[in-house]
């Protein structure tokens, strides 16, 4: 026997969607206050009455289209129901407002709230209605969800419109009465937020009042009075047609009158994207996988983007400048972070205090003094609620569902927060250091810096009475620093290590004498002196030094060009070895084998990246190709190994590109020239930075040229 049953919902489903879909209260009003928002609504009043003889919540919207009996009916009555999805998802008749609810469940937050719900309503051309419901009676009376039964009342005299459209809710027998401080503020920053700061949206407003606790909410500052204080101003839009502007702005305090105000822009240009995981990758179009540089595909189901960030350093001598020190403090504890908005309104959760959805903090940890921490920034990204229809927002509305658009939105914000970095990296290190009191001159050489420094401290520790205490340490610290960087690298990945290791030492040595300058405690200077020995002490292994062996330039080229053979294929890159045609002269040298082979494979990498960049940008019929030759007549100490491309040629200045974290490729550590410049110094050679005009080489080869001289034999 075949037989067909429905399924059956208990009643108490009722409570169960409302009090275990909605995360907490703040987010449960924050819902109620977006349905007045798809309802037209100009301004929604929130009203958190705590000390009334029942206290209650009010949300009342103003010029809300307010629903009829039939809407009440067959939608307001309807869990679950489809009249904001798919066919039924149409722009709101006055301001053109795209629904925010989706789901069909928005109205059960106030199971979240409270026990009792009156609801008044009225739409145009229609009489105004009262719905009522005690949600422990109505569920304890009715077995199953179809048994529920819900007063609706025709009112002949309106009690809230008598001239006017929109929807008032009450919710009384509130669950939670104790509201501390801080849950307030909470609630106030996100109601402040649901409107984007930066956009206009239809002059929708929200305005919260807690009657009685009015000085709980007097000193949350408005973004108005926060933005212009920013340091950074970083604006963006990626059009779908996969086309990058930006504007980015440096704006340090007038008081600190050496540093210049600084204005970058760019339009109808190509984001290149961080380097991608493994599901990011996945998630792109099979042509596009390989891609350095954002294609239109990859924004299928997100539409254009647009956003801007608002990013500040929170240095104590930085806020003084800018003023009310103490007020931009708290209201950057309290309001930072990117949140991502949809046609103007607000995607909990993303930007709340503790949210890290695009892993800025991480990547602060992995790169000290280089990132931005959430804390840092006050951000938005702005999607068009139509176009972003691959971004589906989870049923309990805390964010998007992780699927391909979304890991693809998220590697992409993320891609454009690292064009950011690029830029500011610079004007960053000239606040740092100016600070600090580090002069531009100094701030060239890190080692006349640290050797400067070390002279200082002990100069200052004799005259302090610590040389005791901190001079055996300052001359293990100067000892362990020359023998490391002189050794240096022992190879590419200990070399990579050993450069974060010299730019952390060079920078606590800055700051151990300008705390032994500034009378700093003594256990402090101890504190940090230990730190400083310790440091290096723990990389004592890497200290290795690479076996001297004589080699021919042409075979060790042979040998390293063909380890990276696949990828000159790969990357379809002409590799030009003039050394197997016999255009260019052999020599031989005496050097660390390892040493040398890792700073020629940064100079191959370097080329291959930014050629392939080169090729995604043009729109021109360019083939990628790398040339590898010798000068043994150009330079006075020897023969020199020449790498050089037919890429864009470098950003930065010789003096620049050689100092670590100098970098303005996405994810890029900075490291690669400044590990093969040491390299080169340790051997006794020299590296230079410079173009293949420079060397008057002929088309095409008049990109990036990098000259590894050596010199000679090196013996021993």
């Amino acid at each position: 026997m075949n037989e067909s049953v429905a399924f059956k919902a208990r009643a108490h489903l009722l409570k169960l969607l409302g009090d275990e879909l909605i995360g907490d209260d703040r987010l449960a009003i924050f819902e109620l206050v977006k349905n007045s928002y798809d309802a037209d609504a100009t301004s929604v009043d929130v009203t958190l009455d705590l000390f009334a003889e029942e206290p209650s919540l009010v949300v009342f919207d103003h010029e809300g289209s307010g629903m009829n009996l039939e809407v009440i009916r067959g939608k307001w009555m309807e869990i679950g129901t489809n009249s904001k999805r798919e066919k039924n998802r149409t722009r709101t008749p006055i301001y053109r407002r795209m629904p925010l609810g989706e789901k069909g469940v928005g109205r059960l937050a106030v199971h979240k709230l409270g026990k009792k719900l009156t609801v008044n309503t009225r739409a145009d051309g229609h009489p105004e209605y009262k719905i009522t419901i005690n949600w422990p009676k109505l569920i304890e009376n009715s077995e199953y969800i179809e048994d529920t039964r819900v007063s609706i009342q025709e009112l002949e005299m309106p009690e809230y419109f008598p001239d006017s459209t929109g929807t008032r809710i009450q919710i009384s027998a509130l669950n939670n009465t104790e509201w501390a401080r801080g849950e307030l503020r909470r609630l106030k920053r996100l109601l402040t937020s649901l409107v984007s700061p930066f956009d206009s949206v239809g002059d929708f407003k929200v305005d919260l009042r807690v009657p009685g606790r009015e000085k709980d909410l007097k000193d949350i500052l408005d973004s108005e009075d926060i933005l212009d204080r920013a340091i950074w101003v970083y604006k963006f839009s990626l059009s779908e047609d996969g086309l990058f502007d930006f504007n980015y702005t440096f704006n340090p305090p007038s008081l600190f009158k050496e540093l210049q105000r600084k204005n970058k822009s760019d339009s109808n240009s190509r984001l290149e994207l961080l380097p991608p995981n493994k599901e990011e990758r996945s998630s792109r179009k099979s042509n596009d996988k390989d891609s350095l540089l954002l294609k239109p595909s990859d924004l299928s189901g997100i539409g254009k983007i647009t956003g801007s960030f608002y990013v500040y350093y929170r240095d104590r001598k930085v806020l003084n400048a800018q003023g009310s020190y103490q007020d931009v403090k708290t209201y950057l504890d309290e309001q930072t972070g990117v949140r991502v908005y949809r046609d103007g309104i607000r995607v909990f959760n993303y930007g709340e205090p503790g949210d890290d959805w695009l892993d800025l903090n991480t990547a602060r940890i992995n790169t000290p003094g280089k990132k931005v921490a959430t804390n840092m920034v006050i951000g938005d990204i702005s999607l068009d609620l139509e176009d972003s229809w691959g971004l589906k927002e989870k049923t309990n509305r805390e964010g998007f569902d992780h699927n391909d658009a979304y890991r693809r939105f998220k590697w992409i914000a993320q891609s454009i927060i690292e064009k950011f970095h690029i830029l500011h990296n610079d004007d960053r290190e000239k606040l740092k250091n100016y600070i600090d009191g580090i002069n531009e001159v100094n701030q060239q050489d890190p080692a006349l810096r640290f050797s400067e420094n070390i002279a200082s401290i002990r100069d200052v520790a004799k005259k302090h009475g610590l040389d005791k205490e901190i001079g055996n340490k300052i001359d293990r610290i100067e000892k362990d620093y020359i023998t490391m960087r002189d050794v240096n690298l022992s190879s590419g990945i200990a070399g990579i290590n050993l450069a974060v290791i010299f730019h952390e030492v060079e920078r606590g040595i800055d700051d151990l004498n300008a705390a032994i300058k500034n009378d700093e405690p003594r256990e402090n200077l101890i504190l940090r002196s230990s730190h400083l020995s310790g440091l290096l002490e723990g990389f004592a292994p890497l200290l290795r030094r690479n076996e001297q062996k004589k080699f021919k330039i042409s075979s060790f080229v042979k040998r390293v060009t063909e380890l990276s053979e696949h990828r000159f294929r790969h990357h379809e890159v002409i590799l030009s070895n003039l050394f197997e045609t016999s255009e260019c002269q052999d020599f031989e040298v005496k050097a660390p084998l390892g040493l040398v082979q890792a700073a020629f494979n940064n100079l191959i990498d370097n080329s291959i990246h930014w050629t392939r960049k080169k090729k995604e940008e043009s729109s021109e019929e360019y083939q990628p190709a790398i040339r590898v030759m010798s000068l043994t007549d150009w330079f006075n100490e020897g023969p020199a190994l020449v790498v050089v491309d037919n890429g864009p040629g470098f950003e930065y200045t010789p003096e620049e590109a050689i100092q670590p974290f100098k970098s303005s490729r996405p994810a890029g550590m900075g490291l690669g020239l400044y590990y093969s410049d040491k390299v080169m110094e340790t051997i006794g050679g020299r590296l230079i930075i410079t173009s293949g005009e420079d060397l008057d080489l002929e088309e095409p080869y008049t990109g990036a040229a990098v000259v590894m001289i050596f010199k000679g034999l090196r013996e021993e």
